[in-house]
């Protein structure tokens, strides 16, 4: 859980989207130059304290564990979110840029030319959601049963 949460703080500042353009050149953006990458950024930090305090045998209740596990889902789907987003932004830039206005093609070949990738920061991010909630998930259900049976 702790590697989730640092992953997760790590991949808000790494890259989350690349573009290469002809003539533009390439430009890559990070998840905290916009809104979300902060957002992130703290759904990492709380699952990294939580982490910490575990490790460190303090007793919490129930629904600290289960917050945690809802911020890594939060990760998780922003992540997914974002992914589909930007492979879908690259899609209508494709087909704007080559519509039936463009008799001469230079809009399919700067299309063409032009490369939209997912940065490694939003696949770490991903990651560390996924992992973070599969973590918790395991947390959780065996307190639970720790609970149930009387240990």
């Amino acid at each position: 859980m702790l590697g989730a949460g640092l992953a997760a703080i790590i991949g808000s500042f790494m890259p989350w989207a690349k573009v290469s353009a002809p003539i533009l050149g390439t430009m890559t953006v990070s998840g905290v130059d916009g809104s979300d990458g902060w957002i992130t950024a703290g759904l990492g930090l709380a699952i990294a304290v939580y982490a910490g305090l575990a490790l460190r045998g303090q007793r919490m209740p129930l629904v600290v564990p289960v917050l945690a596990g809802l911020a890594a889902l939060g990760l998780l789907g922003l992540g997914a979110w974002k992914i589909v987003d930007l492979q879908s932004a690259e899609a209508d830039m494709r087909a704007s840029m080559s519509g039936e206005d463009d008799p001469l093609g230079i809009g399919k070949a700067m299309s063409a030319a032009t490369q939209m990738s997912v940065g490694s920061g939003l696949w770490l991010l991903t990651l560390a959601g996924l992992a973070g909630a599969a973590t918790i998930a395991v947390v959780v259900v065996s307190r639970y049963r720790a609970s149930t049976t009387g240990d």
